[in-house]
């Protein structure tokens, strides 16, 4: 009677414990990131944190698995030398906008209809280029 009583609590145990795992999918992250108001045109939804990235010219941004906006960028004086762009952790997005128009605030991202990465540059709006630690580069 012991016996088919623990066999009983144990399959019953054993089917509770793995129903989570059953419903869940590959993913690691609860946060599907989808489509956002403020995504842009060629936009990488594939993109993960100081993975490899080709993209550093034009159409630069991409999501992470969590939703975090990314921007290809190539990083000066790897070794050994990497042939290709890393993505990054960028500023907030504020999808397409034109040269020069008023940013929301300082410290965001753009871009320009043509696909170049923009920023916001506080009385001179939004400029095309990317901010670095060792300055802005316009583009």
């Amino acid at each position: 009677m012991i016996r088919e009583l623990f066999a009983a609590a144990a399959i019953a145990g054993a089917v509770i414990s793995t129903a989570p795992l059953a419903a869940a999918d590959d993913r690691i992250y609860f946060d599907e990131p989808g489509r956002y108001a403020t995504d842009v045109p060629g936009m990488n939804y594939d993109a993960h944190l100081a993975g490899p990235c080709t993209n550093m010219e034009l159409f630069t941004f991409g999501r992470g698995p969590g939703g975090e906006t990314l921007q290809c960028r190539w990083i000066e004086n790897q070794w050994p030398p990497v042939y290709t762009g890393f993505w990054v952790a960028s500023y907030e997005l504020f999808g397409v906008q034109e040269v020069g128009a008023p940013c929301p605030k300082p410290q965001s991202a753009a871009q320009s209809p043509d696909g170049k990465p923009m920023l916001c540059l506080g009385t001179r709006g939004w400029q095309p280029g990317f901010f670095t630690r060792e300055g802005f580069f316009p583009r």
